[in-house]
């Protein structure tokens, strides 16, 4: 068997949308999610005539396959493929596939008989004449095999509900199966299977589960895998990684409530007290859950994430990893808490070779170079790790003088075995490992490269070399790694001199504040990390850091209260070597006037007392950030083009006194970013650099663009919202031919766009909600292939919308409420999932044909409705409801109908009629040209008279389907002639003389 590859879904299912999306498929999708199983059944990815690359390499990445057979799964070609996929990925990779037949007769499947057998005289057909009966070879042989495998006849359960239940807890006992399997492991993963089967055994019948032993030994790695391996027994699950760390950079209020989210599937608690309400607690109570936390350091942290353990169902279950053993016995007791093992000697040995050699065992003349290595790990899977990494390719002589280096008095210290990988290190990649532990763990990788190339080092060369030998990693963008490699590297800092004023880098708070207070600083400073967060203010001398003349990183971190660190007698110095400054809060009105920031790269004065950086113009060549948002007394801005000619970010939100931006900005010319949004006293657009790709000017007080926004050839997103002085965009806005996304919301004053928007060819998203002045869109609008959003809602003068709109064969929603001028809707684009024209107060009419499929002949066998089309027309007071008709692909009458059938064409029911108003009507058929249709009414008195009408509908079909449709309609009332106080029942009998009638629905609409 080949190596199974990483599992991005749990299930895939393959299914024939027009039979079972709207039914059966949405049951299942909705009990899988409830269970936590991610399955994947969007068909975005089904276009063209071929399967593409990316659904196949989705059904490679799922561990269970289900197919569900229905009575048309085998028309489409789309359907077939995947089975073929399926197969492969079963016969290969050992991919489980269960079947489904979804009222359909498991012989005609097997055997190629019925619909199936009819599907295959057609697709014979049609692959012939392109030249590929192979295809039908493999379609044939993947649809036998596959049928003939264990699976659900729904046929045979009466409920459509249990049959989803059995489903869904087959496919919970085949994760629980594989989970169990020693092949489950990644083969990394030495010694794992053993310790995660104890703790399950404590798993069975204890609450609250302690894992506990030193780091590095393994806890976490163990608390994952028995997390993985149980998680689906559950109702709910969550895995709280670092708690250590998260609990010292977030309230417990917060990180509570996303754990609780996350268990009950919840995307916000609304809750903003420290004690849960009754319906919280309640729903919690209910529900089995199990959860890990992991790497805890102080029991009030789990008492203010937990709570007490009767707030859970007795079914729950909690494990704490900890290197504490108090912290474990606040929890649970004794007998409850497994202290993880040191690895033997065997596993130790494989374990290094994994790393040291890639394989399981040393290398034939290392066998004993290795058990010597081994014995410096002390059984810690870190240290083993890391030790293996770094010999890794190494000659005998080099393994004898790198295992020389640890002998000594410190002989089993893991740190000793840790240090010995960095020691290895080139220069720049020391100082970079230092770094990240000392002040960017946790950082994004984009902005600690960023930052280490603005020191002079090589990131792009350097973090790989860390990462292959295990001292770092990237974990979802962000730069990370072990706790003791983290500890290793600041006590590497820390031995560099007894007095902190003499070390490399400053980062503990007290150590900083001694070193500033004191003035002890020196000139091996070069980087401090100050963080002022629920301290206590701290109150510096003009000259702190007039020693420290090779400080080139220095971040000040603030809480929201203002002014921390107190410059009571001013700032002399700050030292000229700086690469980085980031003080939040800056007390003062300037930076110093003898600062000399040449060697500047970023600089961040978030919420400074700012009135200008300096007095006059400092060099500043080299800087390629500056952010000073949210000074709220800044002035004036240098003349960056002179000063600060490398200049790519500026950033200056809500800098309320800035009234203007030098007009020289326009020759910065590597400006890619330029933020001035909520500076509202800026009236003037300043002329803008050629290359800026992303401009914001949202809040400002602009009244106009400058014609020669033509020439901003690169620019992607363009962002105007809340300008409510902007009356008009310039026509020449159509030259910008890169924009993807213009943002012109809540610009109050707007009153139109010019047709010129048209030539925007990428453009995909175009905001304009909230123009209450806006009164047309051009025709040209239908230009734009590629617009995806489009809110118009709030704009209220809008008087209608150009026939183009129907073009925009990219838009899936369109939101109008509170439209109140609008009086027609034109025909809409196909692909349109999502009108919204709630509210239209003055709407008369409403084309429906965005209902219709209007689509490439290649593609007429497939579904295109993804899901359910929504239309909104509430308090459209205006609107004929006869012209509101609903039409489209389906076998099921919507939900919401009051009264339905599962089959035929009649229905009764008992109402009251003196509060009628309407009827709404609902039927399933079949037909192929044309719809005709009445609904003959026969109202029963309580002596059993009858007084029947009848109402009609009839149109002629544009477009067509070749299975089921649902027609969807309203009527008025028109029941003069009818006694509203004698009839007590109404049965309805709906008939046509072309369509086959299948379903139906009525639902009475009252006042």
């Amino acid at each position: 068997m080949a190596s199974i590859p990483p599992c991005k879904y749990d299930v895939f299912i393959s299914f024939r949308g027009k039979d079972v999306r709207y039914g059966f498929l949405s049951h299942l999708s909705s009990a899988l999610h409830q269970k936590q199983i991610h399955a994947f059944t969007d068909e975005n990815l089904r276009k063209g005539e071929d399967i593409s690359p990316a659904l196949l390499k989705i059904i490679q990445e799922s561990s269970v396959s289900i197919v569900i057979f229905s009575a048309y799964y085998a028309d489409s070609p789309w359907c077939l493929d995947e089975l073929v996929k399926i197969l492969e990925c079963k016969e290969t990779l050992g991919q489980l596939v269960l079947p489904v037949f979804y009222q359909v007769d498991p012989t005609d499947v097997q055997e190629l008989t019925g619909n199936f057998g009819k599907a295959f005289t057609l697709a014979k057909h049609g692959e012939q004449v392109k030249g590929r009966l192979n295809k039908v070879d493999e379609w044939k042989h993947a649809l036998i095999e596959i049928s003939n495998l264990s699976g659900w006849d729904s046929r045979n359960i009466k409920y459509e509900s249990k049959l989803v239940e059995e489903i869904v807890n087959d496919v919970l006992k085949k994760f629980s199966h594989m989970s169990s399997s020693d092949d489950a492991y990644d083969h990394n993963f030495v010694g794992i299977d053993s310790r995660v089967k104890k703790v399950e055994w404590l798993l069975n019948d204890k609450r609250v589960i302690g894992i506990w032993g030193m780091g590095g030994i393994g806890k976490t790695t163990i608390a994952q895998q028995v997390f993985r391996r149980n998680m689906t027994k559950f109702d709910g699950h969550c895995f709280v990684d670092k708690v250590r760390e998260t609990m010292t950079k977030q309230p417990p209020i917060v990180v509570r409530d996303n754990i609780i989210c996350r268990l009950l599937r919840e995307r916000n608690l609304y809750e903003d007290a420290l004690n849960l309400d009754v319906f919280i607690r309640r729903r919690l109570h209910s529900k089995k859950i199990f959860i890990v936390f992991d790497d805890v350091d102080d029991p009030n942290h789990l008492k203010s994430l937990v709570g007490e353990c009767d707030l859970y169902h007795e079914g729950s279950r909690i494990i704490i990893t900890s290197r504490d053993w108090q912290v474990l016995k606040n929890f649970c007791s004794k007998e409850c808490i497994y202290e993880v093992e040191k690895l033997s000697d065997s596993e130790d040995i494989e374990l290094f070779s994994l790393h040291a050699f890639k394989q399981n065992h040393p290398k034939e003349g290392y066998v004993e170079l290795s058990k010597e290595a081994t014995t410096y790990a002390g059984g810690s899977p870190l240290a083993l790790i890391v030790l293996g990494s770094h010999l890794f390719d190494l000659g005998i002589e080099e393994w004898k003088s790198e295992l020389g280096k640890l002998k000594g008095e410190s002989l089993r210290k893991i740190q000793d075995v840790l240090r010995i990988s960095y020691n290895g290190l080139e220069r720049n990649e020391k100082k970079i490992f230092l770094d990240i532990a000392c002040f960017f763990k946790g950082e994004y990788k984009y902005h600690v490269e960023r930052r280490l190339e603005g020191f002079g080092f090589f990131p792009k060369s350097a973090m790989p070399r860390l990462i292959n030998k295990t001292l770092i990693n990237i974990a979802c963008g962000k730069v990370d790694m072990h706790d003791l490699l983290q500890q290793m590297g600041k006590d590497i800092v820390i031995e560099e001199c007894k007095q902190p004023g003499g070390r490399s880098r400053l980062w503990n708070h007290e150590d900083i504040r001694h070193v500033l207070t004191t003035n002890t600083g020196t000139k091996n400073v070069e980087g401090i990390l100050l963080d002022m967060c629920e301290k206590d203010n701290l109150e510096l001398s003009s000259t702190a850091f007039m020693k420290m003349c090779n400080l080139r990183f220095l971040e000040v971190r603030n809480s929201w209260a203002r002014e921390r660190v107190l410059l009571p007698n001013n700032l002399k110095f700050l030292p000229k070597e700086l690469r980085y400054l980031s003080w939040k809060n800056y007390p003062l009105k300037s930076l110093p006037l003898n600062f000399w920031p040449k060697n500047l790269v970023e600089l961040y004065m978030h919420d400074s007392n700012l009135i200008e950086l300096w007095n006059g113009d400092k060099p500043l060549e080299n800087l390629k950030l500056m952010d000073l948002s949210y000074s709220e007394d800044l002035i004036r801005i240098p003349d960056l083009p002179s000063t600060a000619p490398n200049l790519e970010f500026l950033y200056l939100r809500i800098c309320e006194n800035l009234v203007e931006i030098p007009s020289s900005l326009q020759n910065l010319s590597k400006l890619v970013e330029l933020d001035l949004r909520g500076c509202y006293n800026i009236t003037d657009c300043p002329e803008i650099p050629c290359n800026i790709r992303i401009l914001t000017l949202d809040s400002t007080g602009i009244e106009q663009l400058p014609s020669s926004i033509e020439h901003l050839s690169q620019l992607v997103k363009l962002s105007l919202k809340r300008c409510k002085r902007l009356v008009s965009i310039p026509s020449s806005i159509g030259g910008l031919k890169c924009l993807e996304a213009l943002y012109l919301n809540g610009c109050s004053r707007l009153v139109g766009i010019p047709s010129s928007i048209g030539e925007l060819k990428r453009l995909e998203k175009l905001y304009l909600y909230g123009c209450s002045r806006l009164m047309s869109i051009p025709s040209s609008i239908g230009k734009l292939k590629c617009l995806k959003e489009f809110p118009l809602y709030g704009c209220s003068e809008l008087l209608s919308l150009p026939e183009s709109i129907k073009q925009l064969s990219k838009l899936k929603c369109l939101d109008l409420r509170g439209c109140k001028r609008l009086k027609c809707l034109p025909d809409l684009p196909s692909y349109l999932k999502d009108l919204n024209a709630s509210d239209c107060t003055s709407l008369e009419s409403a084309s429906t044909s965005f209902l219709f499929v209007e689509h490439a002949d290649e593609n007429k066998d497939e579904d295109y409705f993804a899901d359910l089309k929504f239309l909104m027309l509430v308090g459209c007071v205006n609107l004929d409801k006869n012209d509101v008709v609903l039409y489209m692909a389906g076998c099921e009458v919507p939900q919401g109908m009051r009264y339905k059938n599962n089959s035929g064409s009649s229905l009764s029911f008992r109402l009251d009629l003196h509060r009628l108003i309407a009827f709404s009507f609902c039927t399933v058929f079949h037909t192929t040209d044309y719809i005709r249709l009445t609904c003959r009414v026969d109202f029963t008195d309580k002596s059993g008279h009858r007084h029947g009408i009848d109402f009609h509908y009839w149109t002629k079909l544009d477009y067509n389907y070749s299975t089921e449709q649902m027609l969807l309609w309203f009527n008025h009332n028109k029941f003069d002639s009818v006694d509203k106080e004698c009839f007590v029942e109404a049965s309805f009998h709906f008939s046509s003389p072309n369509c086959s009638l299948m379903k139906c629905g009525v639902d009475p609409i009252y006042r």
